[in-house]
C-alpha cells in the first residue's frame, strides 16, 4: 500500500494555514502520484472469509450517508439515497435526492420522499429509530425539518419544527444550525436557504445545539455556542467564528460528545466535548479531533491528537483517560472513519498514492487487523464530492455498508463478514 510518508503528511500540516494553496498543491500532488502508482486492478477482497461486493442500483448512483448511522433496520430493510444530478458535482437543491428503503432480500423498494437538503457525505441524515419510523431532513415552509416517515403505514407520522443530527429511538433527538455549517464547513450544510453573514455569525446566543422531544415536538435550545465556548475558554475565542457538529449520542441515550470548531482566518481549530445533560465538558483539546464513535456508555474512540501526537484514542469518559490504539495508527492511513459492533471496530482510509481506499476490521481485545477490501477512487470526486468509505456494520454485525466509486459511480455497496465476526 503506497501511502504517503510522514514527511509528506508535514508539510500537507504545514500548508493548512494556507487552504487555498493547499488544495492547489495537493490536487498537482495527488494527480502526478495516481499516474505512477495507477495498479491495474479497481476492487480487490483481500479476506478469503469475504465472497463477494454486492451492490445496488447498477442503473443509476446511489449513496448511504454517514458512518455513524447503520443502512439497514433489524428486518432487513435498506436505506438508500438515489440522486438526480451526478454527484461529482456540488449538490443543487433543484436536483433532490430520492429516499427510499429497499428490502435486501428481495429487492423490493419503497419510495419515500424526495428531498433537497442533503450532502454527499451525510444524505439526508435519515436513520432508523425503530424498525418501523425513519427519520430525515427536509426542506418544508423555507424551513430545514425534521420529518419521521412509518414504513408500515406508508406515510409520515410526525413533523418537526428542527432537522434532525443524531436520534435517540423515539424519545428525543439533538439539531444543530445547518446554514451555519453550510457558511462554515459546506461539506456537511445545507444550500437551500441563505448562508448566514458574518455578522450573524459571530452572534452566538440565539444558537448551538437544540433538544427536540419526539413525542411532542417540544424543542429547546439545550446550549448556546455562547455557552459552549465558555466552557474552558480561551483568548482566541473572542476573535473567531464558532460550530458544533457531528453530535453522536451515547448507547443508553443518556449523554452525548460532539465537535466545537473555530476558525481564526483561514485556520481551524478542533475540540471534543461531552455532555449528560446537565453540564458540559472537555475530552480533548490538543487543535485536531476527527471521525469519532461510541464503543460503550464510557468509552468514545476516534482519531485526535493528544499530547501532539495524532493517532487513534481510546478516551474514557468518567476518568478522562486516554489510550492509544497502537495497530491501527501505526498503518500510518490518517483519519478513516471507526464505526463499532461489539469487540470490533470497522474503519476506511482516504485514497493513498494510487487511490486505492482500504477497509479493515479491527478487534479490541485482541487487537489483530483484518484487511478487508482495496477499492480505487478516482480523481473524479474530489472536495465535497469526494467519496469516503463510510463503513457501517448491520445491528447483527452480519453485514458491512459502505459508498464506493471503484465501479466509475457513487454506489451503496456492502460485504458479508459474518464468517469473521459473528
Amino acid at each position: 500500500m503506497a501511502n504517503f510518508s510522514t514527511k509528506e503528511r508535514l508539510i500537507a500540516s504545514f500548508l493548512s494555514a494556507t487552504p487555498g494553496l493547499k488544495r492547489l498543491v495537493k490536487q498537482i500532488y495527488i494527480t502526478i502520484n495516481a499516474v505512477i502508482y495507477h495498479k491495474d486492478y479497481n476492487a480487490k477482497i483481500l479476506d478469503s472469509r469475504v465472497n463477494e461486493i454486492v451492490s445496488f442500483y447498477s442503473d443509476s448512483e446511489s449513496f448511504g450517508g454517514y458512518y455513524d448511522k447503520t443502512s439497514i433496520n433489524n428486518k432487513g430493510m435498506v436505506l438508500v439515497n438515489i440522486p438526480t444530478q451526478s454527484t461529482a458535482v456540488k449538490p443543487n437543491p433543484r436536483f433532490p435526492v430520492g429516499i427510499r428503503v429497499v428490502d435486501l432480500r428481495t429487492r423490493q423498494e419503497v419510495n419515500l420522499i424526495d428531498s433537497e437538503t442533503y450532502t454527499w457525505q451525510q444524505g439526508v441524515r435519515s436513520q432508523w429509530i425503530d424498525d418501523d419510523v425513519v427519520v430525515f431532513n427536509v426542506l418544508k415552509d423555507n424551513k430545514y425539518k425534521a420529518l419521521a416517515y412509518s414504513l408500515d403505514e406508508r406515510i409520515v407520522v410526525k413533523e418537526f419544527e428542527f432537522p434532525v443530527q443524531d436520534a435517540y429511538l423515539k424519545d428525543y433527538f439533538l439539531s444543530i444550525n445547518y446554514s451555519r455549517i453550510m457558511a462554515l464547513r459546506p461539506d456537511y450544510g445545507y444550500r437551500s436557504l441563505a448562508i448566514p453573514s458574518r455578522t450573524e455569525l459571530e452572534c452566538l446566543d440565539n444558537d448551538g445545539i437544540w433538544y427536540v422531544s419526539y413525542n411532542d415536538g417540544e424543542s429547546k435550545l439545550l446550549y448556546t455556542l455562547q455557552e459552549i465556548i465558555s466552557v474552558e475558554p480561551k483568548d482566541t475565542f473572542d476573535v473567531s467564528l464558532h460550530k458544533v457538529n457531528h453530535l453522536m449520542i451515547k448507547p443508553d441515550g443518556k449523554g452525548f460528545i460532539f465537535i466545537h470548531r473555530w476558525y481564526r482566518g483561514k485556520r481551524r481549530f478542533d475540540r471534543l466535548m461531552y455532555s449528560d445533560f446537565k453540564r458540559m465538558k472537555v475530552l480533548a483539546d490538543d487543535e485536531i479531533v476527527s471521525h469519532m464513535c461510541w464503543v460503550d456508555d464510557n468509552t468514545v474512540f476516534g482519531y485526535l491528537r493528544y499530547e501532539g501526537k495524532d493517532g487513534f484514542y481510546f478516551i474514557d469518559i468518567n476518568t478522562g483517560k486516554f489510550t492509544l490504539c497502537d495497530k491501527m495508527t501505526e498503518l500510518a492511513t490518517g483519519d478513516g472513519h471507526p464505526t463499532v459492533y461489539g469487540e470490533w471496530i470497522a474503519f476506511d482510509t482516504y485514497p493513498d498514492k494510487s487511490r486505492m481506499q482500504h477497509l479493515y476490521l479491527y478487534h479490541i481485545k485482541t487487537c489483530e487487523l483484518f484487511p478487508l477490501l482495496e477499492l480505487y477512487h478516482g480523481l473524479k470526486y474530489t472536495g465535497e464530492c469526494r467519496c469516503d468509505l463510510h463503513p457501517r456494520f448491520s445491528k447483527d454485525g452480519r453485514y458491512v455498508f459502505f459508498d464506493t466509486v471503484y465501479l466509475g459511480k457513487r454506489t451503496l455497496c456492502y460485504i458479508d463478514i459474518s464468517r469473521i465476526v459473528v
